[in-house]
């Protein structure tokens, strides 16, 4: 039965709600170069932060606000919260932000959500009310006004770029499948089966290449290429099998790699790799022979945690092909 993610993200401590959204921006290596935890006191506005180049902080960057509430998030949390920023960039301790996201498991109240929705009326109701509604709330046992440096800051961020999160929105977001699986033990589910396309790519050749040594080992003839084996009625059919282990191996690499930690694959990849190293370096009559040996082996194996559970025989040994590709474990040794 599917698990209750969103409510399980709701009853999250605070600390534990920012380590689950650094977890989540683990995952958005497209969107970002990296990230950073900011915990504890003096975070200056900042909990969570995603960059997006090796400039950090000193470039774009991302700001993400967690806050656990027992309720939704207030319009009053809206303008404290958001105003830091304003502040802190204003005594130059950073530049503003490319986007700010509030990440508040129940939600936010209507009036949030009214100014989110209209960025301009937000910037003005930032400029028309620092002074009487935020002013006092930003430093503990201090007021501090609107200064011309605050004012320009307001006036040069881009409002449309205020979001939030809820628990639901923050659950569908595919890149948060690995802190799921991290967190809840979720399941992502089976990957899909592997393409194989007509023409060689570049990604097989290592490994194709090993194989046609083998083939011209157990004979008969020699051949120019793969293509040229795929073509040959003795071996043709066996190195298309092959094929499609390696390419079902590689969907299954690629679908694991975006949907759980990255410790997942490589942990897979080591316990078939040590399930069938022993058979590989083993002595055997032929190379032919060590080859349908070790794929015997790779398919009797039996693998741990979620991607155990998915992984089929052909998936194990399309993995050897892949550490064969990759100068592991070659087939032509």
């Amino acid at each position: 039965m599917r698990k209750n993610y969103p409510g399980l993200i709701s009853v999250l401590n605070a600390a534990e709600l920012e380590d689950f959204v650094d977890d989540w921006l683990e995952q958005r290596y497209k969107d970002y170069h990296s990230h950073e935890r900011w915990s504890g006191t003096g975070d200056r506005g900042r909990d969570v932060t995603g960059y997006v180049t090796d400039r950090r902080m000193d470039g774009p960057w991302d700001n993400y606000q967690c806050k656990q509430l027992s309720t939704k998030l207030s319009e009053k949390a809206l303008f404290v919260e958001l105003g830091k920023i304003f502040m802190h960039s204003a005594a130059g301790t950073y530049s503003l932000p490319r986007a700010y996201t509030f990440v508040a498991p129940l939600g936010v109240v209507r009036k949030v959500r009214e100014f989110v929705a209209h960025p301009d009326t937000l910037k003005q109701a930032f400029l028309d009310l620092w002074n009487t509604y935020i002013a006092d709330d930003l430093v503990e046992n201090a007021t501090v006004t609107l200064s011309p440096e605050i004012e320009g800051k307001i006036r040069a961020f881009n409002f449309a770029q205020v979001h939030w999160l809820d628990a639901s929105r923050l659950a569908k977001d595919p890149a948060c499948m690995p802190a799921l699986v991290k967190w809840f033990d979720a399941d992502p589910g089976q990957s899909p089966r592997g393409i194989v396309p007509d023409a060689i790519q570049d990604n097989e050749s290592a490994y194709l290449s090993q194989l046609v040594c083998i083939y011209e080992e157990r004979g008969p003839g020699t051949y120019a290429d793969p293509e040229a084996a795929l073509a040959c009625p003795t071996h043709g059919e066996h190195l298309r099998i092959q094929r499609t282990r390696f390419f079902d191996a590689t969907a299954f690499d690629r679908f694991y790699r975006d949907s759980t930690p990255v410790d997942f694959v490589k942990t897979f990849r080591h316990e078939v790799h040590s399930g069938v190293v022993d058979v590989h370096q083993d002595e055997h009559s032929s190379k032919f022979t060590r080859l349908n040996k070790v794929m015997q082996q790779a398919a009797l194996l039996q693998t741990s945690g979620i991607l155990g559970r998915h992984a089929g025989p052909h998936v194990k040994q399309g993995t050897c092909h892949m550490l064969a590709n990759e100068g592991v474990m070659p087939w032509d040794r």
